[in-house]
Parts: structure tokens; C-alpha cells; sequence
């Protein structure tokens, strides 16, 4: 079965990120499955180093994903709510989880944080972006609204523009059925001349490109997003380009904590 994943670690803002979770699983009809990273802490005594019992920990871990569970189960009936409680790697074992199980996207909260922090603040929610092969969403914690009508994919240059590998995205447009606008933000940095009108073909229908000068990408995109009413924000993050990589691993974080609305990276 076609199963979503959700992170948590019990805070309000993984929980929020599992609600918006739920409802994808919901509409997409995919399986929800909740999943918290443990750690098993070591002691200083006397006599050295000895682990807190980790059965007792898991245990725990497993005690309140149940508790979690039951909430969610009780908000969205008929949405099936599995969940699973590991010690390790966090990016390890989503990346295993992922191998495993036919995973459609991964769900992860994003706490708020400054201005000056931002910078500095390095989460489970932007870190596992390219790592595991499945899209990763990321859900602002002042998002509320959960819903999915409007989305707006953000494309790079005209090389890209034709090459990219954009079938997990038609089949999430398949799935949520959503409206779609295609924006390139144009920066100091733009190396292509791009006056000539371009559109992109998704699921056999021409998208128009549109137009934004803006500073940064990420300004552009949170105005963009603003103006039009945007329910989330999809980008491709890339590894490798010809030219430059606008969406590379850094601006992909930077773009994150910019949206106030969810964030989906999809990478190549």
C-alpha cells in the first residue's frame, strides 16, 4: 500500500505537520505512518559508562505514538495510522524505512525560529531533503489551514527547464488534483535571457512560465506565494547543473524558513 510518513518527536510542530500528513493521506488515500527517533542517553558513574535500558526507552517512544495516534485517528476517520519507534541515525533510518515501502512522500514539521537563527538552526526537516528518495514536505508550524488547492512549482533556468524529471510531480497533481502555476524567479545572478514566453508540459497541459524580478529566490517565492494565494511550494533539488545550481541544498533550507506555507522538495 502507497504510504505517507511523518516524523515526530511529539512537539506541536510535528504534530501540526502530522494533521497536514493525514489530510494528503486522506485525499491521496495512502496510509499514514508515524515515526519517532529515540535516543538512548549514556550515564556517567563511578564505576564508567552504562546505557539507560533501551527496551524502557523504545517503550516509551512506542507508548506515546499510540497516544499520538489515537488523537489523529479521531480527527480524520477512515484514514488507516500506522506508526513505528527506532534508535540510530534519523536520516538512516528514514532512508531505510523509504527502501522498504512503497513511500509516496515524507512529512516533517519545521519549529518557528528568527531571523538570526535560521541561519544557524540545522533540522531533521531540511537535512533529510535529498537524502531519502521519496519528496519531502515541509510544514511551516504557524500553517494551520492544511489545505491543498493551489501550488506553485518554482523552475530555474532554460536548460533545466526541459530536462527535469517531473513524474512524482504529475502524479502528486494527479492525486490532489490541484490549481498550477509555474514561476521562475528571475535574480542579479539570471545568466539566460528568458523575454521569449515559455510554458512547461505536466500530465499533457501547458503551463505557462511565469515572471518575478526579486533579489533572492526565496523573496520571490514568499511573495509570489503571498500574492497569489499559494498553498504550497514545490521546488527540484538538483545535485548538479551545467551552469549553477540555484536549487541546491542551501537554498532549498533557505526557501524553507522563508514559506509560510509548506515547502515540497522533490529531488533529482
Amino acid at each position: 500500500m502507497k504510504t505517507i510518513i511523518a516524523g515526530t518527536d511529539f512537539s506541536q510542530s510535528s504534530y501540526n505537520a502530522a494533521r497536514y500528513a493525514a489530510t494528503l493521506a486522506r485525499k491521496s488515500g495512502c496510509k499514514l505512518v508515524l515515526f519517532n527517533m529515540f535516543d538512548v542517553p549514556l550515564i556517567h558513574s563511578n564505576s564508567g559508562l552504562y546505557f539507560v535500558s533501551y527496551t524502557s526507552i523504545k517503550e516509551t517512544s512506542i507508548g506515546k505514538l499510540e497516544r499520538f495516534s489515537k488523537r489523529l485517528k479521531k480527527e480524520f476517520p477512515g484514514v488507516e495510522i500506522d506508526h513505528f519507534a527506532t534508535a540510530g541515525s534519523f536520516t538512516n533510518e528514514l532512508k531505510n524505512f523509504t527502501r522498504g515501502h512503497s513511500v509516496e512522500y515524507v512529512v516533517m514539521g519545521l519549529a518557528t525560529k528568527n531571523k538570526f537563527s535560521k541561519f544557524l538552526y540545522g533540522s531533521h526537516s531540511t537535512d533529510v531533503v535529498g537524502k531519502v528518495s521519496a519528496p519531502v514536505i515541509i510544514v511551516p508550524e504557524q500553517y494551520k489551514e492544511h489545505k491543498i488547492k493551489k501550488v506553485v512549482l518554482g523552475v530555474d533556468n532554460k536548460e533545466k527547464l526541459h530536462k527535469s524529471p517531473l513524474k512524482r510531480f504529475e502524479n502528486f497533481l494527479k492525486e490532489m488534483k490541484e490549481e498550477l502555476k509555474v514561476l521562475h524567479v528571475r535574480t542579479e545572478e539570471e545568466i539566460f535571457d528568458l523575454d521569449k514566453k515559455m510554458s512547461l508540459a505536466l500530465n499533457r497541459k501547458k503551463y505557462p512560465v511565469e515572471m518575478l524580478n526579486e533579489s533572492s529566490l526565496e523573496k520571490g517565492m514568499k511573495k509570489f506565494t503571498r500574492e497569489n494565494n499559494v498553498d504550497l511550494v514545490t521546488i527540484i533539488s538538483r545535485q548538479h547543473s551545467a551552469f549553477y545550481n540555484l536549487f541546491n541544498e542551501t537554498n532549498t533550507k533557505q526557501i524553507a524558513f522563508a514559506s509560510r506555507v509548506p515547502v515540497m522538495a522533490i529531488h533529482e
